[in-house]
């Protein structure tokens, strides 16, 4: 008889799942650890969530018997008025993760190729090897270890469906240029998607960082990818959006399943929006404790990149998996990066009493 896992699909063999980190508190558990654990590991909101969204959601809680507005009315609405474009531009999802699976399942089959940089956010690799199709990798660029817009186009081939650009880059932080992009978008076939993936916008002061919008409204195969696990401090209710042309909106409601979008994540999403005082507040300490933390890591003598976002990409003399294991008998989780980056490890960036105590461990651990 044969096994049940027989009957999977074949590509599904050499799919590697993403593997989150443990929950604080079982790690506490079999760690031993009977004092606080600071998670500086997965680059959520140090503040927490928005305040407008949490009002909301304790007024709405008792809605929860009710299915949500599968359309996800008022908040298309609401993202249409801010970016300048048409409800039917706007497609929104359980978390942008979710929005990267639907594109795959749309878009993408077996004897196709998709684009990205080897060293970006690692779902785009995932969903390829699930459609069965072709990953096209190139690395990142040297120099600061961002996306290269430039190596992607020579990446596209003609049975390319979608180039991913993490930018700024999930795990390093760094970004490429307007004019970097621009090349991209003006010399790519009109028939490749072009997914820009700015997950980490709102912390960018760049001055050379691309006008996403400028392209989106000259070639109709930009799309923006969106999320509102960062700077709003949702990541818990998933939630995150894509601004593309009605046609491939449409086409990704024919693939998503129904009521994809929970209501209270709906609620939140909108409410958060407004709520320009929390992001505010939180861009400001992030770029505080970013400052803090460049210092004290030179003091150290720790190479790191200088980020566009709420983490900060920091290499060892030693192997980073060390560094973590160390570092979270001392209460601190943070991310080592896996092969590809062997002595690095992705740290967010915390408020000043946990950014304090981090270089305090790190200073421990290095014996500095």
């Amino acid at each position: 008889m044969k096994k049940i896992h027989s009957l999977a699909k074949k590509c599904l063999e050499k799919v590697s799942p993403y593997k989150p980190g443990k929950p604080v508190e079982e790690l506490a558990r079999e760690m031993g650890i009977d004092f606080e654990i600071i998670k500086m590991a997965s680059n959520e909101n140090v503040l927490g969530p928005s305040k407008r969204a949490l009002k909301i959601l304790r007024k709405k809680l008792k809605d929860i018997n009710f299915y949500p507005d599968d359309n996800c009315f008022y908040l298309r609405k609401k993202l249409a008025e801010i970016h300048g474009v048409s409800m039917d531009e706007i497609f929104i999802g359980n978390g942008s993760v979710e929005i990267i699976y639907l594109l795959g399942f749309a878009f993408v089959s077996e004897k196709d190729s998709v684009a990205y940089c080897i060293g970006s956010f690692p779902m785009y690799k995932i969903i390829t090897d699930i459609m069965g199709a072709e990953s096209v990798a190139p690395p990142l660029k040297k120099e600061n270890k961002a996306v290269d817009p430039v190596a992607l186009f020579n990446s596209i081939k003609k049975n390319t469906k979608i180039v991913y650009m993490s930018n700024p880059n999930n795990p390093t932080g760094t970004h490429f240029t307007h004019e970097e992009a621009k090349y991209l978008v003006e010399n790519a076939p009109s028939d490749v998607l072009l997914v820009f993936d700015e997950a980490y916008n709102d912390f960018v002061d760049a001055e050379d960082f691309p006008d996403t919008f400028s392209f989106y409204k000259k070639y109709p195969n930009v799309c923006i990818l969106r999320t509102f696990s960062k700077v709003f401090g949702l990541a818990g209710l998933r939630i995150g959006y894509l601004i593309a042309r009605e046609d491939v909106v449409a086409t990704l409601h024919r693939v998503r399943y129904p009521f994809n979008v929970n209501s209270l994540a709906q609620y939140a999403a909108f409410y958060a929006l407004e709520d320009r005082e929390f992001i505010e507040k939180t861009v400001k300490l992030i770029n505080k404790e970013k400052k803090f933390l460049y210092r004290e890591l030179k003091k150290i003598g720790l190479f790191f990149l200088p980020s566009q976002t709420n983490f900060i990409y920091v290499e060892f003399p030693e192997e980073s998996k060390l560094i973590y294991d160390k570092l979270l008998r001392k209460g601190i989780i943070t991310r080592p990066l896996g092969n590809l980056f062997p002595n690095a490890l992705r740290i967010t960036v915390g408020n000043r009493k946990q950014n304090k105590y981090l270089i305090q461990c790190l200073r421990e651990v290095l014996k500095m």
